[in-house]
């Protein structure tokens, strides 16, 4: 809306106009005449007119040169990866949240900070020229027009507030929370490196359309810069900084306000009326493109520094905005918007927040259509006609029976987000311990009345949210085989979590919770067929192993579990834990010799671990050597002072080294 109807003002009142229409009527004054034929149209050159077409901008193509680049260079980052196995942190400023939630250090909290810290000097920079969904935005607008088609960018004063808002709940919020709860803000780790380069991004089809729904079908649904304007996060935080940036679009004497400058900006800005009211851009959406400089006739503009824009007065007063919908329908827009937001942000494990956002934003636009079909005589929509003379035409059809199947789509996805948030709520209130995966323990005899209401109330949520789904999904089913589990319905548990499997066959953590399973429901060979198949995946998976070493060694089979131990060591020899538990499986087949070679490899490779040097020093008075125990007896007491059994053991040594001593003396 900016757009268009600042390109019609600027021409209307531009002193350079070269065009003059001239309409005439039937009757020019009140004498009769006789009947003209039609209206005509009569064109009058003004002498020494400046031209009206506005010039190509030089600038596009360097924009569309160095957009290009950025994408060779996200090639490029992938091409490494997959050739070296391990790459810098994908360079995503969304990749902050785990810097910010988990103290992950990673490249894109880094791109963020300098970017966010670019802007505060230069301004929008960062978001014309080095925005990949600048491009397909850009790309879409491009081919939208080769069809004939100019998207009207829609002025809302609503909406507008969504990028920040969703800026504040990703980036602020969390640290906000522990914060106020006093919860330490987690220690700083280096993650600018990665070997599990796609671990945090969508698959290629949710990216494809990611890229065609917010990069794309944005454009045509609210115009050029759609997404930046309506939805984007990271332009919530780059608006701020570019209010208080010094570099900024300013203007010289040689203005005519022409208009020109504001029909080429593809940021929606009014770019005639800012500078003729301030002598500046100061509309944060202003992302530095470059474009209004170089079409300017009279070269005009220029991109330089002067004081932020934050707190400038108008040298005369602004005429009022024209939005395109009224308050209470912009109300209905935003909770429109936000429903769908919530309702399929993370929907089936895969719409992920990006995508959440610009559907939600389009969404909120197609409601207030929908209801402006039923009251309003015509409705157009962009280049459509919906609703001509009170009747719909057959685009408004299509429309209207294609909202409605998506509403219904949302709806449907909303009530199952909201079973499956209610779900997990009732299973974070209930606190399971891990007990109800062990072997003969049984959490439903030992529960009260309260607790086994809302163990009901869990399971109906869950199970709702995983039957009325169109697909299933990995925390549902994840919350189900603990609600199954603590209720003693281990074949459904197991029958939840080989659905869980299904969805992630490489990952281990499915099969050792069947195995899991299977081990409490006395299924022995299932169980160690799970065990085998998780270590398979990933031989360091600690849990599993011990686990899976506990049941053998409690089946009576400790050599296997020996078997095991030695597989994981040979795997990683540098794993204290896999030298420890070895020590101990070979002390109960009393072979003690091996024990403790074993168990000084584990204190050796971690030398402050009480129970390491206890159990070593248990292993070597086995092994009739009082005297070399002692040390290690000595150095669990001291790693553990209040530990009684360790200061206990240290008394039968020492009185066992006093009784041979005091032998000798006799002989």
């Amino acid at each position: 809306m900016r757009h268009a109807s600042g390109a019609a003002g600027a021409h209307h009142t531009a002193s350079s106009a070269t065009i003059l229409t001239v309409q005439t009527t039937e009757r020019l004054n009140c004498h009769a005449r006789p009947a003209e034929p039609a209206a005509r149209e009569v064109a009058l050159p003004l002498i020494g007119a400046r031209p009206t077409v506005v010039r190509p901008s030089r600038m596009s193509r360097w924009r569309a040169g160095t957009l290009i680049a950025v994408h060779l260079l996200m090639i490029a980052h992938v091409v490494h990866w997959l050739a070296a196995g391990r790459t810098l942190s994908p360079v995503e400023p969304s990749e902050a949240m785990y810097t910010l939630n988990h103290g992950h250090l990673n490249a894109g909290f880094l791109f963020f900070a300098a970017a966010i810290l670019g802007t505060l000097i230069f301004g929008r920079f960062v978001c014309g020229w080095g925005c990949h969904f600048i491009a397909y935005q850009d790309l879409c607008s491009w081919l939208l027009k080769k069809l004939g088609i100019k998207p009207k960018p829609l002025r809302s004063r609503i909406l507008v507030l969504a990028p920040l808002a969703l800026a504040l709940y990703m980036f602020v919020w969390p640290s906000a929370y522990r914060w106020w709860v006093g919860i330490p803000p987690p220690p700083l780790t280096n993650h600018l490196l990665k070997a599990d380069f796609w671990e945090t991004f969508p698959g290629p089809i949710i990216a494809a359309i990611t890229v065609l729904a917010a990069g794309g079908f944005i454009v045509y649904f609210l115009g050029s810069k759609g997404f930046c304007t309506y939805a984007c996060p990271y332009g919530g935080f780059f608006g701020l900084a570019d209010q208080l940036s010094p570099g900024r679009i300013l203007v010289t004497d040689a203005c005519e306000h022409c208009g020109h400058c504001t029909a080429a900006c593809s940021s929606n800005v009014r770019v005639h009326e800012e500078v003729a009211l301030y002598g500046m851009v100061v509309d944060p959406g202003c992302m530095k493109c470059m474009d209004c400089v170089s079409v300017c006739p009279n070269d005009a503009l220029y991109f330089g520094f002067a004081r932020p824009s934050v707190g400038r007065k108008p040298s005369a007063p602004r005429r009022p905005t024209n939005y395109d919908f009224t308050l209470v329908e912009e109300l209905l827009m935003f909770l429109t918007g936000l429903g769908t937001l919530l309702a399929l942000r993370g929907l089936y494990d895969h719409v992920p927040l990006l995508l959440a956002m610009g559907l939600g934003a389009m969404t909120g636009y197609m409601v207030v259509k929908l209801f402006a079909l039923a009251p309003q005589v015509n409705v157009r929509w962009q280049n459509l006609s919906l609703k001509r003379g009170r009747s719909l035409t057959r685009a408004g059809v299509i429309f209207a029976a294609a909202a409605v199947v998506w509403l219904a789509f949302v709806g449907h996805s909303a009530v199952v987000r909201y079973s499956a948030w209610r779900g997990h709520l009732a299973v974070e209130e209930l606190a399971l311990p891990d007990d109800v995966w062990a072997p003969g323990f049984d959490w439903y005899a030992k529960a009260s009345p309260p607790q086994r209401a809302r163990l009901a109330r869990a399971s109906a949520r869950l199970e709702r949210a995983h039957r009325w789904g169109l697909l299933p999904t990995n925390a549902v089913l994840a919350d189900l085989t603990w609600v199954y589990m603590a209720a003693g319905r281990t074949m459904d548990a197991a029958v939840a979590m080989v659905r869980l499997r299904d969805r992630a066959p490489e990952l281990a953590a499915p099969h050792r919770g069947l195995a899991c399973i299977y081990r409490k429901a006395g299924r022995p060979l299932e169980a160690e067929s799970a065990y085998r198949r998780a270590l398979e995946l990933d031989p360091r998976y600690e849990v599993a192993r011990r686990e899976f070493v506990a049941f053998l060694i409690a089946a009576g089979r400790p050599a296997d579990a020996v078997d095991v131990l030695h597989a994981a060591i040979a795997v990683d020899s540098s794993n204290a834990a896999a030298h420890y538990d070895l020590g101990m499986a070979l002390l109960g087949l009393r072979r003690i010799g091996e024990a403790v070679q074993a168990l000084r490899e584990a204190t050796r490779l971690a030398p402050k671990v009480a129970i390491y040097h206890y159990n070593l020093a248990v292993a070597t008075f086995m092994s009739g050597r009082p005297t070399d125990a002692l040390p290690h007896i000595r150095e669990a007491v001291r790693l553990a002072p209040d530990d009684p059994q360790a200061r206990g053991f240290l008394n039968v040594v020492q009185e066992n080294l006093d009784g041979a001593a005091t032998s000798e003396q006799d002989e």
